[in-house]
């Protein structure tokens, strides 16, 4: 596969993911799977060089100076550029999530809020000069923990159908809406919808 160019600061397409009815279906299809929740936020791309930062919608809208703590999470790194894909969320006092209407009320507006923003990462496609882009998640998520640990989305590594289901018991036990299972040996797609990410949302009726 051709190597693929990343520029701190110019965001990428965003990788996105497939639908399976079940985590065990998901899990069977694809093998050794990093199993993260999945959060009902704003998706989120961060870049930092230096101390700049900006932060970009999944539609690569620039909302730098409407998430001042993604900012100060993006500076508090121990990297000295860093390219970050994630989600940002809006909890309540119980550390639990509103729902998606109010996160996006809040990152949709200017000024002055009372409500946090704070900033959940699942991936890493540059660290220090080094593009990620093309690795294994395995790796990917390797970096991840060292760079941004403290701000990873949860997840475990498994290839069995009953680990992942209780990540998505414990995901939607927190509030969150479901879970996300991604092919450990797959490199970051931008802008592809292919079956090596397939998320899992229970229905409720």
């Amino acid at each position: 596969m051709e190597a693929t160019g990343l520029e701190v600061g110019r965001p990428v397409q965003p990788m996105l993911a497939s639908t399976a009815a079940t985590v065990g279906e998901a899990v069977a299809a694809i093998g050794s799977s990093s199993v993260e929740w999945k959060l009902d936020g704003i998706r989120i791309q961060v870049h930092r060089r230096g101390t700049e930062v900006a932060v970009y919608t999944r539609n690569l809208s620039d909302i730098t100076t409407r998430l001042p703590e993604v900012v100060a999470v993006a500076r508090s790194l121990p990297v000295e550029s860093v390219v970050l894909d994630g989600e940002a969320l809006v909890v309540d006092q119980a550390g639990r999530p509103v729902m998606f209407q109010e996160t996006a009320g809040r990152v949709g507006a200017e000024g002055e809020r009372t409500e946090a923003v704070r900033p959940h990462f699942f991936d890493v496609l540059h660290v220090d000069g080094r593009d990620l882009i093309d690795l294994p998640l395995a790796q990917r998520l390797d970096e991840l923990e060292r760079v941004a640990g403290a701000h990873r989305i949860p997840g475990t590594r498994t290839d069995a159908a009953a680990a992942g289901a209780a990540v998505l018991d414990a995901a939607l036990e927190a509030g969150h809406e479901g879970v996300v299972v991604k092919d450990l040996a797959s490199p970051y797609l931008a802008g592809r919808r292919g079956k090596a990410w397939r998320k899992v949302k229970p229905v409720h009726t």
